[in-house]
């Protein structure tokens, strides 16, 4: 029964770590949002003087370098957990999924994370400082 609850101690760990990192993924993405309702209104009302572009630029690069900093911060909860596993599994034996986990976790960001955030940053910067055609 140690055995499981050792390993169940840092899943559960892990798990809470992980809660506090959606919670800033929400709001990451809840910013982002803003961000678009920014740059959508400077795109359809094309008013906007250059100052207005400059600080909706700066507001949406720094959303998106928070995001950033956020899916990273994951990748590092995961890192440092199947470092724990790994660490573990020298004093006892740990599950399959444990053993996945550890050959799984690698600390860097996935393709889709990148292509998101790009893909954010391009339709904003796009946004603002393309004209619309009339």
């Amino acid at each position: 029964m140690d055995q499981f609850m050792n390993e169940m101690a840092i899943w559960n760990g892990m798990n809470n770590a992980f809660i506090s990192n959606a919670i800033f993924f929400a709001a990451c993405a809840f910013l982002i949002w803003v961000g678009f309702r920014f740059t959508s209104r400077i795109y359809y009302e094309g008013n906007v003087n250059l100052l207005g572009k400059v600080f909706t630029t700066l507001f949406c690069l720094s959303v998106a370098l928070f995001t950033l900093g956020t899916m990273a911060q994951g990748q590092n909860i995961a890192l440092g957990y199947a470092d724990a596993f790994s660490a573990l599994s020298e004093v006892q034996d740990i599950s399959s999924n444990a053993d996945r986990f550890v050959s799984m976790a690698d600390g860097k960001l996935g393709i889709v994370q990148w292509v998101f955030l790009g893909s954010v940053v391009v339709m904003q910067l796009t946004q603002i400082w393309v004209k619309k055609e009339s």
